[in-house]
Parts: C-alpha cells; structure tokens; sequence
C-alpha cells in the first residue's frame, strides 16, 4: 500500500555553462561560433539576425531560437535598432531537444514569467547576471543563496517542457526559405568584411577565413563575390591599401614601416601592390596629397 512511485526525468538538464544579459548597439555582431552544448537566445528588445548553419532568421521582441551542439551560428544586430538579449549556454542530453530545433518560439505570457523568474534566481545564484561580451569566464555558484542553483535548473525545465508541450502552437516558423538563405549570406559577408579590417595587420589567408568562418572555399569566394563584386582576398588586400594611405597621411611612420605594420613581405611587394591599386607609389602618393 502507498508504494512509491518513482519520477522519471522527461527531460534533465545537467548544468549551465553559462548566463548572459547583454544590452547590445545596432552596429553589434560577433564572428560564427560552435561549442559542443546548447544555447538558447531570447530577444527580450529590438531585432537580431540569427545566423544558423547558414540559414538567417530576424528575431523580434519576444522571440526565442535553440542552437544544437555544435551547431555553426552567429548574432548581427539590424544595424538600425540597439537590442537586449538573454544568452543561456546548457547541457541537456535529452531527445526532447530535437524538438526544439531548426525553430523560433514567440513566448507566451506564462513562458516570459518563466524567464523572469529564471533571471531573477539567476542573480541569487550568480549575485550579478554577467553582461560583458567578452567576459569568458566560467560561471560559479560558490557563493550562491541557499537553493538557487537548483532553482535555476527547476525553472529552466519548466520552460523548455512548455515549449515542447506546445509543439508548433508556439512556433513561429522553420528557417528554410531563400530569402532567409539571402539575408545570411549578406550578414555573413559583413561579418567577414569586418572580420579582414580587424585583421588588416595581420597577414590572413583564404584558408584561415574558409576556417574561421566553417566555409569551404569554393562556398565562400562563390557568394562573397556575389554580394561584393570581389574575391575576399581582393576585398582584403583593397583594405590594406586604405589603411596604408591613412597611415601615409598622417605621417607618424615611415614607408619601411607601415609595409612591415601591414604584413607586407617587402616594401618593395607593398609598393607594387600600393602603385597597382592607385597608380601611385607611395612617396608619390604622399607628394600628391601635401
């Protein structure tokens, strides 16, 4: 009589690896990333574009997307809105997840309560919720209130059992179509844009862009000459020069310099390559402009 009735465990999340409420600007993106948990992003203001596996997806207010493990992902904000995410990293091992993925959930009342209440447990766990992109560091509960981490996990389950309860009732859509497939591809090509002006004293590669950004070459030269007009190592070497005019106007470094700043492997390669680009060698270019 009254034998116990064991629970079972639908769905067990293990641990965070991390929690983040960032405030972003309009001009914010940040490079494609993969890691081997899950990752949930819930746009709580503003727009972002989701970039998955190629595939992009504008996320309003109120929305929320799931990345897999190693899934190949990225976040531009619209350039014209300033927005606020929350970013929750976690290990679930659970086949219930699959249901999660390739979607978009627009939230219902009792799933952003569920949220709140996530953030608000968040700081008695974390004392403060981190909000510095690049704060790397792990998370840690040493100094968390009695409970809370459990707490944390007992409303982050709740939340995702929600979602999968509601099926495609909360689902907004499925990433597949090609405007969605077009508006990844121009996000990923101004990732890349910014990406080679960041490393435009450095001497970057196609290979090392094929990898940093988990394209082939043939994919990448492909639609990068589609949006641009121009193959990425011409877009690249074309930033050099500008960056070698500014550094001749303002006249703090030498010609021998700025080749060598500028990864040049001689001045006399640099000078080439500046005369090609402007019909001007440098020292011409300088006497022109004074």
């Amino acid at each position: 009589m009254f034998d116990l009735q064991p629970i079972k465990s639908d769905l067990y999340i293990e641990g965070f690896h991390s929690i983040y409420y960032f405030e972003f600007s309009k001009d914010f993106f940040h490079d494609p990333e993969q890691h081997p948990f899950w990752e949930m992003v819930y746009v709580d203001s503003g727009t972002i574009n989701a970039i998955t596996n190629g595939i992009g997806c504008m996320l309003s207010q109120g929305q929320v997307i799931f990345h897999e493990p190693m899934e190949i992902h990225a976040h531009i904000s619209d350039r014209q809105t300033a927005n606020s995410m929350l970013v929750v990293s976690f290990t679930c091992d659970s086949e219930m997840m699959q249901h999660l993925k390739g979607k978009t959930f627009t939230l219902d009342k009792t799933s952003k309560t569920l949220l709140t209440l996530f953030l608000e447990e968040a700081k008695n766990a974390l004392g403060t919720i981190p909000s510095d992109y690049q704060n790397k560091e792990n998370l840690s509960f040493s100094s968390s209130v009695f409970g809370a981490p459990q707490l944390l996990q007992s409303h982050f389950t709740e939340f995702l059992i929600k979602l999968i309860r509601a099926g495609g009732s909360l689902s907004s859509h499925v990433l597949s179509s090609k405007q969605s497939r077009d508006m990844a591809n121009n996000s990923l090509c101004e990732l890349m844009c910014e990406y080679m002006k960041r490393e435009v004293y450095d001497s970057l590669t196609l290979a090392q862009l094929c990898d940093h950004f988990f394209l082939g070459k043939t994919q990448l030269c492909k639609f990068f000459h589609e949006w641009t007009g121009q193959s990425p190592m011409e877009y690249y070497m074309a930033q050099k020069i500008a960056e070698s005019k500014k550094l001749l106007r303002e006249k703090r470094y030498s010609v021998t310099q700025i080749s060598d700043m500028l990864g040049y492997s001689s001045i006399h390669n640099f000078s080439r390559a500046f005369k090609k680009a402007t019909g001007f060698s440098p020292t011409g270019y300088l006497k022109r402009i004074l």
